[in-house]
């Protein structure tokens, strides 16, 4: 039987394989050759979240431009082909032209600029639908049919089309990424796809100037996070990358956290024993297991070794003090707007990032008229840091009801586990708080402040029951150098537990 016979019975038994099948044959039309492999899956992931996003391109142009963006061996291989491209006779006009795109964008400074940054597979769809958004709804020519547009039949005639547009996302584990797109393409007819070049050509120059238009900072900024468990959402990804005024706070985070990151450990005195063992418990090393524990028959020490039954050896040991925890709230009410916005969101993710170096569990979380989500420190590169960058207020202040609040979480939490608690407030000067509300709270955390461009005098009663408080004038946010430095003192002032007044 041959390969296409077995093509034909087994790998387009359902809709969804014809759809990728369908899809992969249009990697005839590829002008970019993945160096390490694995482009056709990737392109697959890329068109996945190109259609929650409203977008179905062909396969072969997701794979070309993401490639080119996501990967910068490819990058440099367009760029050096680009010569002999000129020179060969392509089969058409327009792929002629498109791989005259393809190397355009690879040289493109916005694309150089990204070097070898790390983008995740969300935000390569999402500069993917930057770039090919307005050529999607421009598509004249897109097939009319559904799944099946392409197929040939039994005498190489192409079937009729279902009606309806994909909807459905392309499968990720599948034979046919095994097998060459000529192969496919003699059953499915690719050339449907290269209908999509013209309108994708036409906008040739609004392309480019999107590429040229684009901001690398949060890209950069989402590279200094370690991947969260759960990716970004492709909605607050494209506000990210889109939005007006993000620049600035993304900018001053960048001009802080590589001054952070490097969190050294200095040596200290032991003061605790390690000769000897001090117990016998449930969990240990290997070294650290009884003797009798290795009389058991293999089933029995299997079956014990599953339910957390052998017994270990347990070391002397320091006692283990209680979770220390630290809470960064930023004030987003209509008042922290503007600079102080920037200064504001800027030191609280420098400020969150030190501390969680240091082995504290941090949280941030703004507050107007009242408290809004609590996010982990550690998933800001996840679905978080694009919220805490582009969160907007559309309420008023109560921070009589925001602190009052907030003590009530902290009575909840404190019968529940032994904690270390501490917290910084970042708002301005007309933060009133009723002094009632700041005692009970200095009694269950160590409060600091950081009061952003105050337009008057502190005149706060609450201030000698802050273990400390900062004062941010706008003679330090006119000078970005002295912003930096004052912003990484305060960090350091915070972390360190410094006291005194600035």
């Amino acid at each position: 039987m041959s390969q296409a016979s077995a093509l034909d019975e087994q790998a387009l038994a359902a809709p969804e394989d014809r759809a990728l099948a369908r899809q992969l044959a249009t990697l005839v039309l590829a002008g970019v050759t993945p160096q390490a492999g694995g482009g056709p899956l990737a392109a697959a992931s890329w068109w996945n979240s190109l259609l929650r996003l409203g977008l179905s391109p062909p396969l072969f142009v997701v794979h070309d431009l993401g490639l080119v963006l996501a990967r910068e061996p490819e990058r440099r291989r367009v760029e050096e082909s680009a010569a002999a491209l000129a020179r060969t006779r392509p089969p058409s006009p327009l792929l002629g032209r498109y791989r005259a795109l393809l190397a355009a964008v690879a040289s493109s400074e916005s694309v150089r600029a990204l070097g070898s940054t790390f983008l995740r597979d969300e935000v390569v769809a999402v500069l993917l639908a930057r770039l090919l958004g307005d050529a999607w709804r421009r598509w004249a020519p897109r097939p009319a049919g559904g799944m099946d547009w392409g197929l040939r039949g039994a005498g190489g005639a192409a079937e009729a089309p279902s009606s309806g547009l994909p909807t459905a996302p392309l499968p990720l584990a599948s034979p046919l990424y095994g097998l060459p797109p000529a192969e496919l393409a003699r059953r499915f007819d690719p050339g449907w796809a290269e209908g999509f070049l013209q309108p994708l050509l036409e906008r040739e120059l609004a392309l480019r100037a999107r590429l040229d238009q684009l901001d690398l900072g949060p890209l950069r900024l989402l590279g200094l996070f370690p991947p969260g468990t759960v990716p970004p959402d492709l909605v607050d990804l494209q506000q990210l990358l889109g939005r007006a005024g993000i620049g600035d706070v993304v900018d001053f985070c960048l001009q802080l956290l590589p001054s952070l990151l490097e969190t050294k450990r200095h040596g200290a005195p032991q003061r605790f024993a390690v000769d000897g063992y001090a117990s016998v418990e449930r969990r240990g090393g290997p070294d650290a297991l009884l003797p009798s524990e290795l009389a058991h028959d293999e089933d029995v020490f299997a079956l014990r070794a599953l339910s957390d039954e052998l017994l270990y050896y347990g070391h002397e040991r320091p006692q283990e003090g209680g979770r220390r925890v630290h809470g960064v709230l930023v004030d987003a009410s209509a008042s922290m707007r503007g600079a102080r916005e920037v200064f504001a969101r800027g030191l609280a993710l420098a400020l969150a990032k030190k501390l969680a170096l240091t082995g504290v569990d941090v949280w941030l979380r703004f507050f107007d008229s009242r408290l809004h989500r609590k996010v982990a420190a550690g998933t800001l590169a996840g679905q978080d840091l694009p919220y805490l960058l582009c969160f907007r207020s559309e309420r008023g202040r109560n921070y009589a009801r925001v602190f009052q609040d907030l003590l009530v979480e902290l009575e909840q939490d404190a019968g529940r586990a032994r904690r270390d608690v501490s917290l910084t407030i970042v708002t301005h000067a007309s933060c009133q708080i009723p002094r009632a509300t700041v005692e009970a709270l200095a009694r269950r955390a160590a409060l600091h402040a950081v009061f952003v461009l105050p337009s008057q005098p502190l005149s706060l009663d609450y201030l000698p029951l802050l273990r400390q408080h900062q004062v941010v004038t706008a003679e330090t946010l006119a000078a970005p150098a002295e912003s930096k430095r004052r912003a990484l003192e305060i960090v350091g002032s915070v972390v360190e537990g410094r006291s005194g007044r600035a």
